[in-house]
């Protein structure tokens, strides 16, 4: 009785899985057709527009809204978040001595 059980189980979620798969190109055509459209960009302008002094040095790195500059003195970390006229602004010169 219970192997009985077991199999009709086993079958039912088998039947149900190929009717899923058989199945879902149709549904791919449906959700197709309700799904709104892709979100666009209404501008193009960047986020943010920071002009850095080349006398600070050679761009080395970017991360984490953060420029990596190496000079003649040593590698500055420039912080390009903000609101003008405070940025871009150094957060950290480090010299090699």
């Amino acid at each position: 009785m219970i192997v009985d059980r077991y199999t009709k189980l086993v079958l039912t979620v088998i039947a149900l899985a190929l009717t899923a798969i058989a199945a879902r190109p149709w549904l791919v055509d449906v959700l197709e057709a309700v799904r709104p459209g892709p979100a666009l960009a209404q501008t193009m302008a960047p986020k943010y527009e920071v002009a850095v002094p080349r006398a600070w040095g050679k761009l080395v790195g970017y991360s984490d809204n953060n420029l990596l500059l190496e000079s003649a003195e040593g590698l500055r970390i420039v912080d390009v978040e903000g609101k003008p006229p405070e940025y871009p602004k150094i957060k950290a010169l480090i010299r090699w001595q």
